[in-house]
């Protein structure tokens, strides 16, 4: 049957589930129609993950219908559903695998395709599409723009017809986002639809056609992306008012800062004490595709935020793994902190939490030795579980209890968690890779605080992101990366934009 513009590929009719006592989602209905991309907003934990993974078979619905192509669908079975391709916010691949490989893992045929030819056709998605990339390497020697593009090459390749991306920008710098948005371009043009769930509020009104706002598992507003502000939405996802005057609830004015993207408030303390010092660093990559450090210097002193900028690649992950101290240096010399360091990593899933592990195991794993939490060869449980609340009040991390698994978290209350167990140890240096990564406006609005609040304690933090609105709002210098070294430094407020772009171009 040939589809009006009207009638929609996908309906979700009143989908609700709960888990637990948890409503995830409470009656939401949703469509998406032919050659659209369709945004979803809300706080973490709103519910867009789970009412995109009852459409893509990973989860059950307790209730509601689903359509696809006209035709009912189940949503009480749980299986993958052809025609949806999912790309979470974590990634899905097996990154000892290469990418053909994970194409006949993910076909499940009754006989196994020959990995040459899953190959050719990952290929020709990407010739097609514009997202081209190695198929016969593994995974984890791929940059974190190429692994992207790679899985949802493979989803295309596996017919998908409506594509479902999960904070797709979380992590790319500017040229991987403008590739992923010809992508999405092409794709819709050839008859594709998109689902498209982020926090970057902007991003969204760029791309999207209409936009659908979730708050607490009940949709509370739907907008046509060419008739809605920032500002809007922004109110729609934190419950308030707007008037013609803009937000009437006073408690709301940060959350909208963050939303638009305005500085914070940036004070420096008078102690300007050094606290890390890297002199002529040289340090291996992690992964392929990673620059090594070369020769590299850096001063981060007590109370100040120094961001660090450049193309993705330029050495951002080996200089936040040898500041955390998990990647030695070679070569140089590196002054540590006298004290703690906290670490918020690039990737949490990898480096940040044991997702099947309890929040109580997460929580403590680097500090179960204090005294407090033992009794002779015993530990102290129900000190360790207060202590454990303690930081999930204090962290703002909500459906959260110490013996659940981190799994259940969403991505932004798991980022929340680490970061509150990260800084309860009192940090001399915090080391925050993409800090804001996954996460809403409130959760910013958090993170923004808990960074600021430790640089008034004293800390020195190094902040590391590919987007500069982050760094901009955040940072009091940012310096620039360029092939493993750093090539100039920016005083915020002083210097012009164009200064930054020509040192990430390479242009000392």
């Amino acid at each position: 049957m040939v589809m009006t513009e009207t009638e929609p590929l996908v309906l979700l009719d009143g989908i609700s589930r709960s888990f637990g006592d948890n409503v995830a989602l409470d009656d939401v209905t949703v469509d998406l129609r032919p050659g659209e991309v369709h945004a979803l907003v809300g706080e973490n934990g709103a519910g867009k993950s789970t009412l995109m993974k009852v459409l893509a078979g990973h989860i059950t619905a307790d209730a509601g219908r689903l359509e696809f192509e006209r035709a009912e669908a189940s949503v009480d079975h749980a299986g993958p559903r052809a025609g949806v391709g999912f790309v979470e916010q974590e990634g899905g691949l097996i990154r000892e695998l290469t990418g053909a490989e994970n194409l006949v893992l993910a076909e499940r045929s009754g006989f196994l395709a020959r990995r040459s030819s899953a190959g050719a056709r990952i290929r020709e998605m990407g010739r097609r599409f514009g997202g081209e990339v190695d198929p016969d390497v593994p995974v984890e020697t791929l940059a974190v723009g190429q692994r992207q593009r790679l899985e949802i090459m493979i989803v295309l390749a596996r017919g998908a017809k409506v594509l479902i991306l999960d904070e797709p920008t979380a992590a790319l710098g500017i040229e991987d986002a403008a590739m992923l948005t010809e992508i999405i371009r092409r794709f819709i043009a050839d008859g594709g639809a998109v689902f498209y769930i982020s926090h970057k509020l902007q991003e969204v009104l760029n791309i999207a056609d209409r936009v659908t706002v979730l708050r607490r598992g009940r949709v509370t507003g739907r907008h046509d992306a060419d008739r809605v502000s920032v500002v809007e939405l922004a109110a729609d996802m934190v419950g308030q008012m707007v008037s013609g005057d803009g937000v009437r609830s006073s408690g709301t004015g940060d959350l909208i800062e963050v939303a638009i993207g305005q500085r914070a408030r940036q004070t420096l303390t008078t102690d300007r004490t050094p606290i890390c010092t890297l002199r002529g660093v040289q340090a291996a990559a992690p992964y392929v595709g990673e620059s090594a450090l070369s020769g590299l210097d850096l001063t981060v002193r007590a109370g100040e935020v120094v961001g660090v900028a450049g193309v993705v690649g330029s050495g951002q992950s080996t200089l936040a793994r040898v500041l955390a101290g998990l990647v030695p240096v070679s070569a140089g010399e590196l002054t540590a902190p006298a004290g703690a360091i906290a670490y918020i990593p690039e990737h949490r899933h990898d480096d940040g939490v044991a997702v099947d592990l309890s929040i109580r195991d997460n929580v403590v794993v680097h500090c179960h030795r204090r005294a407090e939490f033992q009794r002779g060869p015993w530990f102290r449980r129900e000190r360790i579980d207060e202590h454990v609340r303690e930081i999930l009040t204090r962290s703002r991390v909500h459906g959260g209890s110490p013996e659940i698994p981190v799994s259940g978290l969403s991505g932004g209350n798991q980022q929340k968690l680490v970061l509150g167990r990260e800084l309860d140890e009192n940090p001399d240096l915090v080391v925050a890779h993409n800090p804001f990564r996954g996460l809403d406006v409130r959760a910013i609005q958090d993170v923004r605080e808990a960074v600021l609040g430790a640089c008034d304690r004293g800390a020195g933090v190094v902040m590391i992101s590919p987007d500069l609105d982050e760094l901009l709002q955040l940072s009091h210098r940012i310096v620039v990366l360029f092939s493993g070294r750093i090539v100039g430094e920016v005083q915020v407020g002083e210097d012009d934009l164009d200064v930054i772009g020509q040192l990430m171009g390479g242009v000392a």
